[in-house]
């Protein structure tokens, strides 16, 4: 694992459940603000799902984004976490996003 991918893991733990939190939100949380496709790459890779949610990432416009397993696995763990999800798209996404900030 990089120190990269480390950062973002332990990043992406602060995300509380019921919450979602954008690739580019968490790009900023670790300091690297222009980096949220590697932060893409880093949650396709993370080998601790769920204990580290990558399911709580998803687009700036609430779309769901990528999932390494099939998207469905990422649909349900957000439902069963509150997060209404509406045609592969956060429903209330304002109100759900996480802002670390």
């Amino acid at each position: 694992m990089t120190e990269f991918q480390s950062q973002c893991y332990k990043a992406l733990k602060k995300v509380p459940r019921g919450m979602v939190i954008t690739y580019a939100g968490l790009a900023a949380m670790i300091g690297r603000p222009r980096a949220h496709r590697a932060v893409g790459s880093a949650m396709n890779k993370n080998p601790f799902a769920p204990e580290v949610p990558c399911h709580r990432v998803v687009k700036s416009n609430g779309e769901l984004g990528g999932f390494a397993d099939d998207i469905s696995v990422k649909i349900k763990r957000l439902q069963e976490e509150g997060v209404l999800v509406c045609d592969n798209k956060v429903v209330d996404f304002k109100k759900v996003r996480f802002n670390a900030i």
